[in-house]
């Protein structure tokens, strides 16, 4: 018989977890015999001390949440001996990396039972693992600034709404960045993001035709700060396109990379990564075992 574990975030999505959904996922789980622990998270961090601390080996550990919470599992899974099976049943307000593998909240269960596994990349950021982004600059701060009244109403769009009312606080920063020990960029930069997700808060990634989930490889976006009004407009104009413009906007992909700057923030996955000087950012092929969709 097999035994799953079944870790919830009951805070997250639109309107948190309601006890009947969770009631119906847990019993079709189990119709074909499956035995399922249960665990409801209490603060944040509290997913990845739990799976480091487990005692008993569980077949698959599925993660029922937000991109947070799915960030604390992997980098759960990933300090333990015992690799387990990863399965996601999104239910937070974006939901980028059940995108990429192709879930939704309503055909989750159904391909958990089919259990399709692929082994996915990761990336490294100092020595943590992210999902699909790490990201600096214009707007990465917005989850934590917007209310998560509106957020769970608006979803995506809320990230746009607060978005809009912080146009005038853009600031560049400046950084120097080696890429592959070989390609050396040093420039004021809006924004920049390192990704493995065909889709950003909702909004598709626009390196997504180079993108795999297991190549070995990041994707990188670095926005250059607008010298003026015009500039800004042809940046926007650019990174909505389905073209990037190279004299506004750095692209490509890189195996590890070496950033400098001075202090600034940091999210992974959506959360607070903190502020740092230094970073060290490296891609991890083939590392997660994880139940995907079509």
């Amino acid at each position: 018989m097999e035994h799953d574990l079944l870790i919830y975030n009951p805070k997250s999505g639109r309107t948190g977890l309601k006890d009947d959904f969770l009631g119906r996922i847990v019993q079709e789980l189990t119709e074909n015999g499956t035995m399922v622990t249960v665990y409801q998270t209490q603060n944040k961090g509290d997913a990845k001390e739990y799976i480091k601390r487990k005692q008993i080996r569980f077949d698959k550990i599925i993660c029922c949440g937000g991109d947070g919470t799915l960030h604390e599992v992997v980098n759960g899974i990933m300090e333990i001996e015992e690799r387990n099976i990863l399965a996601y049943i999104p239910s937070g307000s974006t939901n980028d990396c059940a995108k990429n593998i192709g879930i939704t909240k309503e055909n989750a269960v159904y391909f958990i039972k089919r259990k399709e596994i692929t082994i996915i990349d990761l990336g490294i950021f100092n020595g943590e693992y992210f999902n699909y982004i790490a990201a600096f600059g214009a707007f990465t701060n917005i989850p934590f600034i917007t209310s998560q009244k509106i957020k769970n109403i608006l979803g995506y769009f809320a990230y746009l709404l607060e978005g809009v009312k912080h146009l005038s606080d853009i600031k560049g920063k400046y950084i120097k960045v080696l890429l592959d020990d070989k390609i050396w960029i040093e420039d004021n930069i809006v924004l920049g993001m390192i990704t493995n997700s065909f889709s950003v808060a909702g909004i598709k990634n626009r390196t997504r035709n180079i993108t795999k989930l297991d190549d070995g490889k990041l994707e990188y976006l670095f926005v250059k700060m607008p010298e003026n009004l015009i500039e800004l407009q042809l940046l926007i104009t650019s990174l909505l396109s389905e073209k990037l413009d190279e004299k506004y906007i750095y692209f490509g992909q890189v195996e590890k990379m070496h950033l400098e700057s001075e202090e600034m923030e940091w999210t992974l996955d959506g959360e607070n990564g903190g502020i740092h000087k230094q970073v060290e950012i490296q891609a991890v092929q083939k590392v997660l075992n994880m139940i995907v969709g079509e």
